[in-house]
């Protein structure tokens, strides 16, 4: 029988440790943020070279406020859409971080596939952890060892699972990664159906983030119906967007899609991809060209605008953000210092990718926008040629130019300038974007010289009233006006002067503010260059700051526009039939005693790309002035909100004709009609009498005699 046991042979705990994880059981727990908790703690792999350093929110900022929003009991659900290659999975692994070292939680993290999960947690969670083993060390240790999907720390657990039935069985935690989600199973529904009851045991304190590419959202621009997996979360969140300020002029802008001041990636269209990747530049709304390595000091002066808030061109932000249970944030590869080769590579890119779309592989463009540049792919869209003959046997004997019909609510002018004169038209709107051609005028004028002649026009655009139909002797007025500021040498010069003599008089006046652009009553306009520009954006492009001691901004607003976007609409509206919705209506008169018709023939002189989606003249030297003034008459209507007016609750100057604030009584004293040729001569040229009611007696005297032969 052998002795007592000597005291060496028994493992005996060490007291201290007791004695630490005794207290820290009871204590409570760091209530620093995710974010806080990243900049202290965290380390990363340095991208020159394999060392170490501390995580500093300067490299990539527009990660910092999401972190925040973890940590923020305002929410409970985080929404981050980005490509690959920005940072966004980052955000997850802080809050793994901070829930093993500093709040104390069971976390569930799902992949899409076995694959995934597996190369995942072995390349990049494991060699995480063991970076920071002088933070999580003690939490780990003794509790023996891991297994590829489950990480044990003191007080908590991170599991890491296949997004699959079986999965989400019996698995009830407080907060949840949601990783990837629009690559999950199609077949097993809604992720966030599937996943919010896993969290509901945890009350108020459950926590979801969701982050992924948007392989299956629209465009962002597409009714909340049609959206689907991440951009579904971010339709109903906060839906914010990243501003920042150009390095050149000084003004606030973004880089995303929709917002009222869109920074756009530009590249010569037919360069070699060689010179596209070393040409490639951010072009802001007032035309400053922005070069790769300024991004990192842009993003330094960016911040994150929600919906309720907006942004001027200096940064301030005034409203209040909308206040709803999930936040949400949309990364995009121009925002990101991680992207290969910078905005040169994601050039490169798209343009090797649309060139392969030319020979009918639109896969990889689908790729490169959702998963390089964080963009839901939107598919050309199918739009026939418009066809002269087809309109212009359209044209309709019950309406008459100038005249405005019954059912129309508002009108829009544009007007273009030309070497030698001056055109522009009138188009009728109703209800659900039915519209009509109201009237069509040509005054000869020299605009690259005589300010005398951009008076007048200014004038006939801003104050023609044109009858109502009823022949009540009431007329409407024009509610949206704009011109062409660019052409021959001297148009602009004389075009923004005259616009600033129309401010000072009282007449240019800005009337509000609509989905964050500021609406004038007239406006000078101008095509944007760059392809992937908004539909519609309002600069201020005097402004050319070189540092903030200069004025905040230019005098004359400029609409700047996606040319091939707006002959994109109208081709598809006039594919409508009349009076359909969105159709367009054309009085008989417009067209000529035989064909070819020549207003018809100017609509139609542009044919589009079926791949690229630009438009060009058909044919060289063919006039097209008709199809610019059908567009420019949308555009400025656009601005006024035309696209969002709720027809059951329109705003006055929209209202029916018996409360509409556009209507006025016409002056009984009209210029006598002209007699003899004049007379003879087709409306285009001639302006019907109602058309110029309104002018100044004395305007309208000089306007007949200068085009009377």
């Amino acid at each position: 029988m052998s002795g007592p046991l000597e005291p060496a042979s028994f493992a005996f705990a060490d007291p201290l440790a007791l004695l630490r994880d005794a207290f820290e059981a009871i204590l409570p727990p760091n209530r620093m943020s995710v974010a806080d908790h990243a900049g202290r703690n965290r380390w990363v792999k340095s991208p020159v070279g394999a060392h170490l350093e501390r995580w500093s929110h300067d490299t990539a900022p527009y990660l910092t406020e999401p972190m925040h929003w973890l940590s923020d009991d305002q929410y409970d659900t985080v929404g981050i859409i980005g490509p690959g290659a920005c940072g966004k999975t980052m955000i997850a692994e802080n809050w793994l971080l901070y829930t093993a070292e500093s709040d104390p939680a069971d976390l569930l993290w799902y992949l899409n596939t076995d694959a995934a999960l597996d190369a995942y947690v072995k390349g990049r969670i494991e060699p995480m952890l063991d970076q920071h083993d002088p933070l999580l060390g003690h939490l780990r240790r003794g509790l023996g060892r891991d297994s590829v999907a489950f990480k044990r720390f003191r007080g908590g657990r991170a599991e890491f699972l296949t997004f699959t039935p079986s999965s989400l069985v019996n698995k009830h935690v407080a907060r949840i990664v949601a990783d990837e989600i629009d690559n999950y199973d199609e077949s097993l529904g809604d992720p966030l159906a599937l996943l919010n009851p896993r969290r509901q045991a945890a009350g108020a304190d459950s926590k979801l983030l969701v982050i992924s590419h948007p392989d299956r959202g629209a465009p962002i621009d597409a009714p909340r119906t049609k959206q689907r997996g991440i951009m579904a979360v971010y339709a109903d969140s906060t839906r914010c967007t990243w501003w920042w300020r150009c390095p050149h002029c000084g003004t606030y802008s973004s880089p995303h899609p929709g917002t009222a001041r869109r920074m756009v990636l530009d590249w010569p269209k037919d360069a070699s991809l060689d010179e596209i990747q070393a040409k490639a530049r951010l072009v802001c709304p007032t035309g400053c060209l922005i070069e790769d390595g300024e991004r990192y000091a842009m993003n330094l002066t960016g911040r994150w605008v929600g919906e309720g808030e907006t942004i001027d061109e200096d940064g301030r932000v005034t409203g209040e953000r909308r206040r709803v249970k999930t936040a949400g944030a949309w990364i995009l590869g121009v925002m990101s210092p991680f992207t290969k080769d910078g905005i040169g590579g994601l050039a490169r890119a798209q343009a090797q990718a649309e060139r392969a779309a030319d020979l009918g592989d639109h896969e990889g463009l689908r790729q490169v926008m959702v998963k390089t540049f964080g963009e839901p792919y939107a598919p050309p869209a199918r739009l026939g040629s418009i066809d002269a003959a087809v309109l212009a046997e359209r044209a309709d004997k019950g309406l008459d130019l100038g005249i405005v019909p019954d059912w129309v609510r508002f009108l829009s002018i544009w007007a273009d300038a030309q070497g030698s004169r001056f055109e522009w038209l009138v188009r009728g709107w109703g209800e659900g974007g039915r519209s009509c051609v109201i009237d069509r005028q040509i005054m000869p004028a020299e605009p690259g010289t005589n300010p005398d002649d951009w008076d007048e026009l200014l004038e006939r655009l801003q104050e023609t009233v044109y009858p109502l139909a009823d022949g009540s002797g009431r007329g409407m007025r024009v509610r949206a006006a704009g011109f062409d500021a660019y052409g021959v040498p001297g148009v602009t010069e004389q075009a923004y002067a005259a616009w600033l003599r129309r401010r000072k008089a009282g007449k240019a006046q800005k009337l509000g503010l609509i989905e964050g652009r500021d609406v004038w009553n007239l406006v000078p306009t101008r095509g944007a260059s760059a392809r992937a520009a908004p539909r519609i954006m309002l600069a201020y492009p005097n402004s050319q700051r070189k540092d903030r001691k200069a004025a905040a901004r230019g005098q004359v607003p400029l609409l700047l526009f996606n040319p091939n976007a707006a002959k994109d609409a109208l081709a598809a509206q006039l594919a409508v039939e009349a009076p359909g919705i969105g159709s367009v209506g054309f009085p008989f008169a417009l067209r000529d005693d035989a064909p070819p018709h020549e207003f018809f023939e100017q609509l139609a002189a542009e044919t589009r790309d079926p791949v690229s989606g630009v438009w060009s003249k058909a044919e060289a030297g063919r006039r097209n002035e008709v199809l610019d003034m059908m567009v420019g008459c949308e555009l400025v209507a656009r601005l006024h909100g035309l696209h969002r007016i709720d027809w059951d609750r329109p705003p006055n100057w929209a209202a029916s004709w018996e409360t509409n604030s556009m209507l006025v009584a016409i002056e009984s004293e009209q210029e006598p009609e002209p007699k003899g040729a004049a007379a003879s001569a087709a409306p285009l040229v001639i302006p019907p009498v109602a058309a110029i009611v309104s002018v100044g007696a004395h305007s309208a005297r000089r306007s007949l005699a200068r085009m009377l032969p």
